[in-house]
């Protein structure tokens, strides 16, 4: 804004007055007024012209403070009335669009800090919906074990648009049953064990490269790791370097706009995450129908061709095929990269942990015979190993939590949890705060030699319940081969 200048004006039937130099003169003061008259004129008019300034600011602010008073109001009145106990301590934000913009720029802080300021259990209004936080083994147990009677399974709209709607977890009741059961047929002992020579194979493939270069970007490349074993083990891909370098970018492309504003407009984060999806459906319906027409490998022991080759009423749908095979990719990738991560960098942390590994896998044998495959047999043998992999999950769960929706109000530390309202459990915050767990920020592997921890209680890295994970026994087995042969390499 430009600076006013000011002029006193001569007039010749009063006193002089003081008037804005680029205006026919308003008159805002008088100067030697002898006239009370005049003088309560002049202050008038001072005020009608602040009022021009002022007054659409007052009234902005006013509107702005009545819309979060009403916004606070419509969503407290669906508070249940009919429960005595209060809505959960925390915050609904701005207006229609809640919280939603500090979720989306802050992440996990955003989760964090208000833990920090009102508890295990916290109200708050993400992706548009009034939504309860909920932290502890206990709380989270009342949840997983209540499928489909007090709660039932709700993602946010950008999830479901992203994993389409035949994927398992979308599904409910029989279908989910059905396909579930599918899945299962991928993750069985005979299965997974049919998997040992491959996963070797890749495995070995990125230790060697590893091993030749100076440095490496270690979570980069867990995450190209675990993308090529959910392709070449879970859905049967052959792909070259250029394809699955394009395939790798289309996928980080789809998970980093799983948690978008569930609008599509082009060029933003849905938008993108869908055009990624489509280039994945297209890969994935070109293995399916060459599988359908008996061209992929014969004696095929990838997880999609053991899922296809299912007759009757569990046999998958061409669409329903299609997004479980993509949720089978995102499931696999996500359950193994961040735990690899964890699980390495814990190792080189601790120099105690690594020595008894190589003592467990020498005790076995595996280090006079490097080049023998590490099938489920052996790998079932290493305890320590298997410790070590179960505390990287404990402090990194693959999953970090699960969405649901309550389908009746009932009760959690004394708060209500009305009808309708989201649900969002925390594994990772649970994980952190257990009782049972002494100095949880501690890489402890020993504390799975005893029975200090119920599992079933206060570890769930997986989730739990009918919703729980279906890979979580491949992710296992991912995370081991990958320290038994890493270690194998490494010791040569």
């Amino acid at each position: 804004m430009g600076t006013t200048e000011w002029r006193w004006l001569n007039t010749s039937t009063g006193p002089d007055v003081l008037c804005p130099s680029n205006a026919s003169c308003q008159v805002l003061f008088l100067k030697d007024a002898k006239s009370a008259e005049l003088q309560y004129v002049s202050l008038y008019l001072l005020f009608r012209r602040l009022t021009y300034i002022v007054y659409p600011s007052i009234i902005s602010w006013l509107l702005v403070l009545l819309c979060c008073k009403f916004w606070k109001s419509y969503v407290c009145l669906n508070k249940d009335p009919s429960s005595q106990r209060p809505l959960p301590p925390g915050d609904l934000g701005l207006p229609f669009i809640g919280e939603t913009l500090s979720f989306l720029f802050l992440g996990r802080k955003f989760f964090d800090r208000r833990r920090e300021q009102y508890g295990s259990v916290f109200k708050t209004h993400i992706l548009g919906k009034p939504t309860v936080r909920i932290i502890g083994a206990e709380n989270a147990r009342k949840i997983l074990m209540n499928e489909n009677s007090l709660v039932e399974s709700q993602w946010p709209r950008s999830i479901q648009m992203l994993l389409g709607e035949g994927s398992l977890t979308l599904a409910a009741g029989k279908v989910h049953t059905i396909r579930k059961r599918a899945i299962l047929r991928a993750f069985t002992y005979d299965a997974l064990s049919g998997y040992a020579v491959l996963t070797q194979e890749i495995i070995r493939k990125y230790i060697n490269k590893w091993c030749s270069q100076r440095n490496v970007m270690g979570y980069k490349e867990f995450r190209s790791l675990a993308f090529e074993l959910s392709c070449r083990v879970l859905l049967g891909f052959e792909m070259n370097k250029d394809e699955h370098g394009r395939l790798l970018d289309a996928f980080e492309t789809f998970m980093s706009s799983l948690f978008s504003i569930p609008i599509r407009i082009p060029g933003l984060g849905l938008d993108k995450g869908m055009k990624a999806r489509e280039t994945m459906l297209k890969k994935i319906k070109a293995i399916i129908l060459q599988k359908q027409n008996g061209r992929s490998s014969a004696g095929s022991t990838d997880a999609l061709s053991l899922m296809m080759g299912i007759e009757g009423k569990e046999k998958l749908e061409m669409e329903e095929a299609k997004d479980v095979a993509l949720e089978l990719m995102f499931a696999g990738h996500e359950t193994t990269s961040s735990a690899a991560s964890t699980l390495i960098l814990n190792i080189a942390r601790n120099p105690e942990v690594l020595f008894k590994i190589t003592e467990e896998l020498a005790s076995n044998g595996l280090l006079d015979d490097r080049g023998s495959v590490l099938d489920l047999g052996r790998i079932n043998k290493l305890k320590y190993v298997r410790n070590v992999v179960k505390e990287a999950l404990r402090i990194s769960p693959p999953i970090g939590g699960g969405y649901r929706k309550a389908l009746h109000t009932f009760e959690i530390e004394g708060y209500q949890i009305p009808r309708g309202w989201s649900i969002v459990y925390s594994i990772r915050d649970s994980h952190e705060t257990s009782p049972v767990v002494d100095k949880p920020e501690v890489f402890n592997p020993e504390r799975w030699s005893g029975v200090q921890i119920d599992d079933r209680e206060h570890y769930f890295p997986f989730g739990g319940g009918k919703k729980g994970c279906a890979g979580r026994e491949f992710a296992m087995l991912m995370l081991k081969k990958l320290e038994g042969n890493r270690l194998r390499a490494s010791t040569l």
